[in-house]
């Protein structure tokens, strides 16, 4: 609305043209709210449809008799009942196209059965690594359904999928360090999922999916950057190749995907160097035997200003909501964190808590201002 109202004071467009397109608004707005529930309420079903076959077979004690004593039957079922939902949904939603929302919805509870299947077959012929072959294997099939139906319900229970595979390699390497778990495994983790939201074919192609990347890595990175500045230790250094080998490939490939990128704006320009940035600084923290504590930790918090200042410069310029209402998060617990850390022990109580709610309120009025800024800017260029 506020667009049409900018574009009626510019005299853009007229006032019977502004009371259509607001009306044409209020209708697309009833639309979407009425599919929210629709797909609320198929989702809700379908999770009980699917409970509802557990339960009656769980009550049956024959048929629980039968599955035990013949393994391939409990596999032939639950794999007839994955095929019937996903090609039920498929013909309700993109055959017949009558019901989208209930077909989607059943394709969707169909990717959480392959789970089962694969779950229950790794029982049957008790494979080792079970958690991470299920994981891999539930991934591998999910993740090109999310992107053939272009389901944002798909695409997130793959990233799920992704991070539970990803951690369950390392934790079946067994190596005995803290490493992995307080810095090396969240930080990977973000800079996949980063990596993976600057694909061209996904930003053109995949309304919302490269979003979700980059809204799910910055919270790993963000916990990483936390921890080094917190917890910086004299050495990081590790020979294993499967620490060092990610970085790299990182690397190479967020250098080939910029170069070959027709349209290099300042908003790619900005992810590109944060990104390159921080994991040569996650490598050379593998390669070099010893560091300054003070210097990774001074690093650290130069990354996490250089993140916050990047998402409110371009969530206010692109309107982005969502990565709006993360980095005020984000920046609040920075602020609080390092304020209690340095402010606590060094100054009275009184004066540390008055000092704190004043840093606050500044803080909340400089950004109320700067968002005043921001959309004024934005408005200025439309």
């Amino acid at each position: 609305m506020k667009h049409i109202e900018r574009w009626l004071k510019k005299g853009l467009i007229d006032e019977d043209l502004a009371e259509k397109l607001e009306h044409e608004i209020d209708e697309v707005n009833k639309q979407k709210f009425k599919l929210a529930m629709q797909i609320t309420l198929y989702t809700i079903g379908v999770i009980l449809l699917g409970t509802s076959v557990i339960t009656f077979i769980s009550a049956n004690d024959w048929i629980l008799q039968l599955l035990s004593d013949m393994y391939f039957l409990k596999v032939l079922l639950l794999l007839f009942v994955t095929l019937a939902f996903f090609l039920g949904g498929n013909y309700l939603a993109y055959e017949k196209k009558n019901l989208p929302g209930l077909g989607n919805a059943l394709i969707f509870l169909s990717t959480i059965l392959i789970g089962a299947n694969y779950a229950l077959l790794t029982q049957i012929f008790n494979i080792d690594a079970e958690a991470l072959m299920v994981l891999s294997l539930w991934f591998i099939s999910i993740f090109p359904l999310a992107f053939i139906y272009k389901s944002k319900a798909i695409n997130w229970l793959s990233i799920l999928l992704f991070i539970c595979a990803f951690c369950s390699f390392y934790e079946y390497l067994d190596y005995d360090t803290g490493l992995i778990w307080t810095l090396y495994m969240p930080f990977i983790i973000g800079a996949i999922l980063y990596t993976a939201g600057n694909l061209t074919d996904i930003k053109e192609k995949y309304s919302g999916f490269d979003l979700s990347y980059k809204l799910t890595a910055l919270i790993p990175m963000y916990i990483t950057f936390l921890i080094l500045i917190f917890s910086a230790e004299e050495s990081y250094h590790s020979n294993e190749i499967s620490y060092i080998l990610p970085p790299v490939v990182l690397i190479v490939f967020n250098i080939v995907n910029y170069i070959k990128e027709k349209n290099k704006n300042d908003f790619l320009k900005a992810e590109t160097v944060f990104i390159l940035g921080i994991t040569i600084f996650m490598l050379a923290l593998l390669l070099m035997p010893y560091v300054s504590p003070a210097g990774v930790s001074t690093a650290a918090h130069i990354f996490i200003i250089y993140l916050i200042w990047a998402g409110f410069s371009f969530g206010y310029k692109y309107e982005n909501v969502s990565l709006i209402n993360m980095i005020n998060f984000m920046l609040i617990i920075y602020v609080l964190a390092t304020y209690c850390r340095f402010g606590w022990s060094f100054m009275d109580k009184t004066l540390f808590f008055f000092i704190g709610g004043v840093v606050l309120i500044a803080m909340g009025v400089f950004l109320e201002k700067y968002k005043r800024l921001a959309l004024k800017k934005s408005e200025e260029d439309v």
